[in-house]
C-alpha cells in the first residue's frame, strides 16, 4: 500500500499497527504519542503509560536521556508552576554497595578455639568473644548458636535451686489465740 500524499510504501508493520491508514510516518498528520512502561515492582515493567501532552512528552523524553530511576510516574511533574527536582539533589549520598560476607567453616573454628582458651576460667568472656566475633560478621549467627551450645555442653551454667522451707506445725492453741487476739 502506498502513501496518499507522497506516493511512497507504507512499511508492512504500520499497516499491521494501524490498519486504516493511509499515510506513512512522515505525512501523517496525527502527533505521536509518548509511550514508556511504568516500573510497577522492583524489576518488572508491566504497565505502559500514554501521555499526550506535548510539553509533558518533551520533559520526560530529557529525563529519559538522562538516566532516570526509581518507581511509576511519579518521577515527572507536568506542571510547570511546580519545578523538578535537580538529580543532584535527589540522592546526597553517594551510595557504596556492600559486600555480602563470607562466613567459612576455618574462620569458625579459629573463633570457637579462641574463646575455648577461656571458658574454664571466664565464661562471660568467651561468650563476649563469641558475639563479637557474630557482630563483626566472621561468623554467622548459626555458627554462633553452635558456638553457645557447645559452651553449654563443656561447661553448663549452673542454676541455683531454691530450696523449699516447709513451716513448722503451729498448735492449734496457738493459732486460736492469735485468731482471737483483742486490742
Amino acid at each position: 500500500m502506498n502513501c496518499c500524499k507522497c506516493n511512497e510504501l507504507i512499511p508492512e508493520a504500520r499497516i499491521k499497527a494501524l490498519p486504516s491508514t493511509r499515510e506513512c510516518v512522515e505525512c501523517s498528520s496525527v502527533e505521536r504519542n509518548y509511550v514508556r512502561t511504568i516500573i510497577s515492582g522492583k524489576t518488572t515493567y508491566s504497565e505502559v503509560e500514554v501521555i499526550k501532552n506535548k510539553d509533558t512528552k518533551e520533559y520526560l523524553r530529557g529525563l529519559d536521556s538522562k538516566g532516570r530511576q526509581g518507581f511509576g510516574s511519579m518521577l515527572y511533574r507536568a506542571s510547570k508552576n511546580d519545578p523538578s527536582p535537580k538529580a543532584c539533589s535527589l540522592s546526597l549520598k553517594p551510595r557504596v554497595s556492600r559486600k555480602m560476607p563470607e562466613y567459612s567453616q576455618a574462620n569458625f573454628e579459629k573463633v570457637l578455639g579462641d574463646a575455648m582458651d577461656f571458658l574454664d576460667c571466664d565464661k562471660s568472656y568467651a561468650i563476649k568473644k563469641i558475639e563479637k566475633a557474630c557482630a563483626e560478621e566472621i561468623i554467622s549467627g548459626s555458627q554462633r548458636r553452635q558456638a553457645l551450645e557447645i559452651f553449654e555442653t563443656f561447661n553448663p551454667t549452673i542454676v541455683p535451686q531454691v530450696k523449699s522451707v516447709e513451716p513448722e506445725p503451729v498448735d492449734d492453741e496457738i493459732l486460736h489465740a492469735f485468731r482471737n487476739w483483742k486490742m
